[in-house]
């Protein structure tokens, strides 16, 4: 089954949408133009926001391995069932009218030989969630300084941010055929000496109570990664843990990306080919 929503293409099974009703996307909606941001002026969160827009212009086309394990849990935590599959994923960034659309493809690479008809939760697109710190959404999220903190031995500086409702936002889910923003709120753990993002944690409170859901909270991890033909590793993304809980059910994917590489895109035309 091929789903189409907003900007986004997925490959995925049936059986993956929560209660057939309800799909957790992680959309990168078109960015707004630029306006002015609702915070102080803050060197480091500036200098993260250079290097969001840089990674944006620099890196448009990357492709990657991506490893999704969907849990079911029990009430006690412990897994109930399970699936892993394996996608070869395309994150493409493109400037357009003054803002950003980021679109992710993914095509199944290796599935389960039997797949349970039990339904699953399906998130995607979590991988872009740096969005966040764009410079295009400075007007649509709060950021509050918290301090230092230390995580796997490296000092970072920790920043909560807040969504402000009425503006646009980076993540959207999808209720059958309408998609919906989500206010989210979290904090992001940056390099104070270079703006490197090395975490984010979100969640989303209130937002999703009128379709039963509890709580939805994803830890994103970065790392250091080498790209061919790049003379310095570049932060990404490595992991992503995602949990949504109804007020009776507990689900958890947990997506792992690896095997990162520079991707072009080609476009044929009558007169020869553009990239």
């Amino acid at each position: 089954m091929t789903t189409l929503a907003a900007t986004k293409r997925v490959s995925h099974w049936v059986p993956g949408v929560l209660a057939s009703a309800l799909a957790l996307l992680a959309l990168l909606a078109p960015l707004p133009a630029r306006a002015g941001s609702p915070d102080a002026p803050d060197p480091l969160l500036a200098k993260s926001r250079a290097l969001v827009e840089q990674f944006s212009q620099d890196f448009s086309s990357l492709r990657y391995d991506e490893d999704i394990e969907q849990q079911k849990l029990k009430a006690n935590d412990r897994v109930d069932y399970h699936r892993t599959t394996l996608f070869d994923s395309i994150l493409i960034i493109r400037c357009e009218e003054g803002g950003v659309r980021v679109t992710e493809q993914r095509l199944t690479e290796k599935s389960p030989t039997h797949v349970d008809a039990r339904p699953l939760l399906v998130t995607y697109g979590f991988s872009a969630l740096a969005m966040v710190l764009h410079p295009s959404y400075e007007s649509s999220f709060r950021f509050t300084r918290l301090g230092d903190d230390a995580v796997q031995g490296a000092a970072l500086t920790r920043y909560r941010f807040e969504h402000l409702p009425g503006t646009p936002s980076p993540i959207l889910y999808q209720m059958i055929v309408q998609d919906r923003p989500l206010d989210l709120s979290g904090t992001a753990w940056l390099d104070p000496a270079t703006g490197a993002i090395h975490r984010i944690e979100v969640e989303v409170g209130s937002t999703m109570s009128d379709v039963g859901v509890k709580s939805l909270r994803a830890v994103l991890e970065y790392g250091p990664v080498a790209l061919q033909g790049e003379p310095q590793p570049q932060w990404l993304p490595v992991s992503a843990t995602v949990d949504l809980e109804t007020p009776r059910q507990h689900w958890r994917n947990i997506h792992r990306f690896s095997e990162y590489r520079k991707f072009r895109v080609d476009v044929k035309l009558a007169g020869g080919t553009q990239p």
